[in-house]
């Protein structure tokens, strides 16, 4: 299981699709404007976003965070739950249970991770390289994704303005590092982020991914969105956050469970007596 969360998700609902999508005519272009339009500066959007959102005070007092969701295609009968926390420096436990389809249970207490399959009623647990869950983090940290659009950016800048999901939007281009690119949408009236577009790459083909941010809501001194549409290859996964809650995670609930500490214990060498994880090295967030 090292594909990322959407395509993941994608393969496992796919057979729960009641129909193939019904193409949609394409959109009729905008007639160029007589006057050129200035386009604010990407950064200048980003500052208005994060103030719009609660400020970078508050962002930076963000110690820990958890969220519940449930699952469903759109059209679809399929559902499931996904259970996210995390807490600084690099603790997490992401839990995807798909019903029927299965469970996953990926966590890290900040000096070990493993990951917990589970189908059919069998359960596999192994050790995983910490650089591989901090990478299942980032699939799945939607949140945080949302709050640092900026980082691993090499350009930034303002390019058009456009409509996403029925709101008037800057479209900002993103090129990281690494060359890929993506495509931001911030609200032109209240510097909300309204959606990304990128393109997720697969083992021999592309896929156009798209993510809606919706129901925006106050969280503790935070506004954050509270349903979240992924759509790929015109098949829309609906992600409905019921419970979000900031700064009260425990850091025992980031403790390997009782599966995963005996395959500690096997490892040769492995000391029984593990580094608290509050006293790991800090990293930039939750």
């Amino acid at each position: 299981m090292h594909l990322p969360l959407l395509t993941i998700l994608f393969l496992c609902f796919s057979t729960a699709a009641q129909s193939p999508p019904t193409a949609q005519p394409a959109p009729a272009q905008s007639v160029a404007a007589a006057k050129p339009i200035v386009l604010p500066l990407a950064r200048g959007l980003m500052n208005r976003y994060v103030q719009a959102i609660g400020g970078r005070v508050a962002l930076w007092q963000l110690e820990s965070f958890k969220a519940h969701a449930k699952l469903s295609f759109k059209g679809g009968q399929a559902e499931g739950q996904l259970d996210l926390a995390f807490r600084r420096p690099n603790l997490m436990r992401i839990q995807l249970d798909l019903a029927s389809l299965g469970s996953s249970e990926v966590g890290s207490d900040g000096s070990s991770a493993w990951e917990i399959l589970t189908s059919d009623g069998i359960k596999q647990a192994e050790i995983i390289p910490l650089v591989d869950a901090q990478r299942r983090r980032r699939d799945l940290n939607w949140f945080e994704l949302a709050l640092r659009l900026t980082d691993g950016a090499r350009s930034f800048r303002t390019v058009a303005p456009a409509e996403y999901d029925g709101h008037p939007c800057w479209e900002i281009q993103k090129i990281a590092r690494d060359g890929s690119e993506e495509r931001i949408f911030i609200d032109r009236q209240n510097h909300l982020l309204r959606g990304i577009r990128m393109i997720e790459t697969g083992m021999a083909e592309e896929h156009e991914v798209s993510l809606s941010f919706r129901n925006w809501k106050s969280v503790g001194d935070l506004l954050l969105f509270h349903e979240l549409i992924m759509a790929r290859d015109g098949i829309e996964l609906v992600i409905d956050f019921d419970q979000i809650s900031l700064d009260t995670v425990s850091p025992n609930i980031f403790q390997p469970p009782d599966s995963i500490q005996e395959l500690l214990r096997s490892i040769p060498g492995n000391e029984s007596s593990r580094t608290p994880a509050e006293e790991t090295p800090q990293d930039s967030g939750p």
